[in-house]
């Protein structure tokens, strides 16, 4: 496996900032309560105030998220793909039976490995169904163990892209958010002919990367985890004033933060990391 790309997250043809800024509080999700920001992460609905302002798409095939149990949902990126496609995409919590009746001859698995096909070499019109695992390394590995229906599905995988991804995870930058991945998988099963169909479906993930590089780079002084990306933040491009110039932080002599700093469950409209 070659080198893993870059991609430009700039680049998707989404302007998430207008609409998003306006949500200021949180408020109470209309179907369970639950405080929220921008959509509820049980409910799966955005809060009211974004009722009909986001961007609606349909997938060529369905998705499955099956998610660990113990996976918080206030830290699932996979919700992103719900609140956008939600004719098309469903979130499953993990059970040794719950994919008992899924056909497997026309479903797919997203799992990398030596016997995983890649989507951009692959005739996609007879699939009608991929999962996705949400949830740790580890717990996709024991999901795969525990489930004879993930491993009688024929496996499939994108190529190797670096994470733009905030949180500090102890694996190598090309394990993707969930968000990412998904995205990647619709983005390349089109190949050549890839014109932003799906770009809606990083609508949040770029907002929320944005958010993040703008904090940190109006702030100096507050430096990033150093176990993250080199470079991660992008101090030039990233600063919210054009005319304001900042100095990229000493990351020996200051205090390091971490993401969770911003105080992400709030901000994304989830729960408060526990």
């Amino acid at each position: 496996m070659g080198s893993p790309d870059s991609y430009d997250i700039h680049a998707l043809e989404v302007s998430p900032q207008l609409v998003l800024d306006t949500c200021k509080e949180r408020v109470s999700c209309g179907s369970c309560g639950k405080s929220v920001k921008f959509f509820c992460y049980y409910c799966y609905k955005p809060v009211a105030g974004l009722e009909g302002r986001l961007p609606q798409i349909r997938l060529p095939f369905k998705l499955d998220v099956v998610k660990h149990p113990n996976e918080l949902d206030g830290k699932s990126t996979a919700v992103h793909a719900k609140i956008v496609a939600p004719q098309d995409v469903d979130i499953i919590t993990f059970t040794d039976t719950c994919l008992d009746g899924v056909d497997v001859q026309t479903t797919a698995l997203l799992f990398p490995g030596p016997d995983a096909q890649d989507v951009a070499e692959m005739d996609m019109t007879s699939i009608e169904r991929v999962v996705v695992i949400d949830g740790t390394w580890s717990q996709a590995k024991a999901m795969m163990r525990n489930c004879s229906q993930l491993q009688r599905m024929q496996k499939v995988t994108i190529k190797p892209r670096r994470t733009r991804f905030w949180r500090f995870q102890n694996v190598d930058d090309q394990y993707l958010a969930t968000i990412e991945a998904i995205y990647f998988l619709y983005r390349d099963s089109v190949g050549s002919n890839y014109n932003g169909e799906y770009d809606a479906l990083m609508y949040f993930y770029k907002y929320f990367y944005e958010h993040i590089q703008s904090e940190y780079a109006s702030q100096p002084e507050r430096c990033f985890n150093h176990r993250h990306q080199k470079n991660y933040i992008e101090y030039d491009s990233a600063a919210p004033n054009p005319n304001v110039r900042l100095t990229k932080p000493d990351t020996v002599a200051k205090v390091n933060y971490d993401f969770d700093d911003l105080e992400l469950g709030n901000m994304f409209g989830g729960a408060d990391p526990e």
